[in-house]
């Protein structure tokens, strides 16, 4: 009886080591990635995570009412003149996706996109 208690607790440790790696990589600290919003264009403005990545965009406008938007992620956030605000997302897909001023800024606000890059993770 006390093998079979044994091997039942020895099968349940990779199980219960995995759960621990899962909860410590959901408690990891974000990737904090600074970017600017200005007529018309984001600075950087190509961004590139890893799938899975925590991230917060610290996006400053420096020259009036801007916002960001990555509709795959559900980011839609206002970015007063002279303010700065951070959007936090985890970067769940890999892909190529858009990243759109969401306020109208001007002549030049449709042209005022970006790209983020969510690269995959090798199984």
């Amino acid at each position: 009886m006390f093998q079979r208690e044994w091997r039942r607790s020895a099968l349940a440790l990779p199980f219960v080591a995995l759960g621990l790696v899962v909860s410590l990589a959901a408690q990891q600290a974000p990737r904090v990635i600074e970017v600017k919003a200005r007529k018309y264009d984001f600075d950087p403005a190509t961004i590139e995570v890893q799938q899975g990545e925590r991230v917060v965009l610290r996006v400053t406008s420096t020259d009036r009412l801007h916002g960001i938007g990555i509709r795959k992620f559900g980011v839609n956030t206002e970015v007063p003149k002279g303010a700065t605000v951070d959007v936090e997302f985890v970067a769940s897909t890999a892909g190529t996706f858009k990243v759109i001023c969401t306020e109208e800024c001007g002549k030049g606000h449709d042209d005022m996109v970006g790209t983020l890059i969510v690269k995959a993770v090798a199984p």
